[in-house]
């Protein structure tokens, strides 16, 4: 249980990385700002997602 804790921990702070990386490289393109809008969205809806996957094995669920 405590590796699978520490696992998740470690996603978190990795996927979190990645996310502010992603974040920020959408901030320097010069694109418009719905389009920019949309893409953070997107980026932040798929780091939340990856998390929730990493994390629904502690739970008990079965990925398949």
């Amino acid at each position: 249980m405590i590796s699978g804790l520490v696992g998740l921990l470690v996603a978190v702070l990795i996927v979190g990385l990645i996310l502010a990386l992603v974040l920020w490289l959408i901030e320097e393109i010069p694109i418009d700002a719905r389009f920019k809008q949309f893409a953070k969205v997107l980026a932040i809806v798929i780091a939340i997602l990856i998390i929730i996957i990493r994390a629904l094995p502690l739970a008990g669920v079965p990925i398949t």
